[in-house]
C-alpha cells in the first residue's frame, strides 16, 4: 500500500512537472561541436520534439488528411534518420555534416532549370524555400507548380464558374460517395499570395492547370473540397489522380528540368495529396529519364521516416541571404504567419490555429517564424 502511495504521489510530481512549459537546456546535455546555443529555452531551433524530454512517441489516429478507416500516421521521435544520434543531427555544425552527407548547392550548381513541384501553397516555402532562394541568387532557371489552389472553405463558396478561370476550382468525393464542385473563393486567392510571397524568393510560384470532368461539370484546377475523403478522391484509379499525372506529366516533358523537388514518401505527415504527388512524381520522372537527363529529390522533415537524408543545403552560406529570404517569404504567407503567434505546440489538424501551429515541426522558430538554418533533402534518382 505504501509504495502505491509513493508511485501515485511520483505520478502527480510528474504531471506536474510537464503542465510548467518549456524547459531550459543546459550547454552540458549536448555534445561538443553542435550548432546550438547554451541556455536557449525549448522550441527555439530547428526541430524541437526531443525523446523523453517533451514526449517519445506520438500516434494520430483517424488523421482528416489520410485514407480514413483508421489510418495512422506515424511520429516517432525515437527511430529518425540519425539513429542513435537522435534529434541531435539537426543542430550540428555544417562541417560536421558535410561529413556525412553530399551538399546540396553543389547539386544547384551543377542544374540549369530546377522544378519544384508541390501539393500546396506554402509547401513549397516550408520544405525548400532556403534551395529556391539559393538557385534564384544563383541565376538558375526555376519553375515551381502547385498542384492545388489551397482552396480551404474558409471564404465560402460560389455555385458560379469564375470568369477568369473559365471552370471550376474546387471538388471532392465525399466519404459516402457523393461528388462536391463548386468555386472556392480562398482558392481564388492563394495563388496570389502564393505568386507574392514568391516575390521575397525571387521565383515564380504557380498553380498547375488541370482539366477535368467530373459529376458533368468542368473543372480547370485542383481544390480539396472539405470533408472530402481522399482516398476516394485521389486514390488509384480516380479521374482526379489521373489528371494530376496527366498535367505533371505535361509540364515535366516541356521543361525538361535537370533537377525536381517534392515531397518525400510519407508526405511530411500523412498528407495523402502529398503522398500521391511523391508517388506519381517517381513513376514520372523514372519514364522521363528514357528521354533526357533528370535527378529527383525530395524535401525532408523528419516525419518521412521511410526516407533516408542525403544532402543538406546551411541557408547560412554566403552570409545568410537564402535563410533571410526565406524568412521573408514565410512572413508573407497570410494565412498562417500572424505577428506574436505562439506555433510551439504540437501539430494538431482539429486545432483552430491548424495553418500555423504545425510550422515549428519544419524547424521555424514558434514566434518569429525564423526558419532552420538547414534544409535536408533525399537524391532518389
Amino acid at each position: 500500500m505504501k509504495r502505491n502511495t509513493i508511485l501515485f504521489l511520483l505520478l502527480i510530481c510528474t504531471c506536474t512537472q510537464a503542465q510548467e512549459g518549456p524547459r531550459t537546456f543546459d550547454s552540458e546535455m549536448f555534445m561538443p561541436g553542435y550548432d546550438i546555443p547554451a541556455g536557449v529555452p525549448h522550441g527555439t531551433w530547428d526541430f524541437d520534439e526531443w525523446p523523453g524530454i517533451d514526449h517519445d512517441v506520438v500516434y494520430v489516429r483517424d488523421f482528416m488528411y489520410g485514407e480514413g478507416d483508421g489510418d495512422k500516421i506515424k511520429i516517432d521521435y525515437r527511430q529518425n534518420t540519425f539513429a542513435a544520434d537522435a534529434h541531435m543531427g539537426y543542430l550540428r555544425r555544417p562541417e560536421t555534416l558535410a561529413r556525412r552527407f553530399g551538399n546540396m548547392e553543389d547539386v544547384i550548381q551543377r542544374s540549369s532549370t530546377i522544378m519544384v513541384l508541390m501539393a500546396h501553397p506554402d509547401d513549397e516555402v516550408l520544405l525548400a524555400g532556403g534551395l529556391l532562394a539559393t538557385a534564384a541568387m544563383r541565376k538558375k532557371a526555376v519553375r515551381v507548380y502547385l498542384v492545388s489552389n489551397g482552396a480551404d472553405a474558409s471564404m465560402g463558396f460560389s455555385d458560379e464558374v469564375h470568369p477568369s478561370l473559365g471552370g471550376y476550382n474546387c471538388a471532392g468525393v465525399m466519404p459516402d460517395g457523393s461528388v462536391r464542385v463548386a468555386t472556392d473563393l480562398m482558392g481564388r486567392r492563394k495563388p496570389n499570395i502564393a505568386r507574392s510571397y514568391g516575390q521575397a524568393l525571387g521565383v515564380d510560384i504557380s498553380v498547375l492547370s488541370i482539366r477535368y470532368e467530373l459529376a458533368g461539370r468542368q473543372l480547370v484546377q485542383i481544390g480539396e473540397y472539405m470533408g472530402l475523403d481522399f482516398k476516394k478522391s485521389f486514390g488509384p484509379g480516380t479521374v482526379m489522380r489521373k489528371a494530376i499525372r496527366r498535367s505533371m506529366h505535361e509540364v515535366i516533358m516541356r521543361d525538361r528540368p535537370d533537377l525536381i523537388i517534392t515531397h518525400g514518401m510519407e508526405g511530411e505527415y500523412g498528407n495523402y495529396l502529398h503522398r500521391t504527388l511523391s508517388q506519381l512524381i517517381r513513376e514520372i520522372v523514372k519514364e522521363a529519364n528514357r528521354d533526357f537527363k533528370c535527378q529527383l529529390f525530395t524535401g525532408y522533415p523528419e516525419y518521412n521516416y521511410s526516407d533516408r537524408i542525403t544532402h543538406f543545403l546551411d541557408l547560412e552560406a554566403s552570409g545568410g541571404e537564402a535563410r533571410r529570404r526565406k524568412h521573408q517569404a514565410f512572413k508573407g504567407i497570410k494565412y498562417i504567419y500572424k505577428p506574436g503567434n505562439d506555433y510551439d505546440k504540437p501539430w494538431n489538424p482539429n486545432d483552430e490555429l491548424m495553418n500555423g501551429v504545425f510550422v515549428k515541426d519544419y524547424g521555424y522558430t514558434p514566434v518569429e517564424g525564423k526558419p532552420p538554418r538547414y534544409e535536408y533533402f533525399q537524391h532518389v534518382y
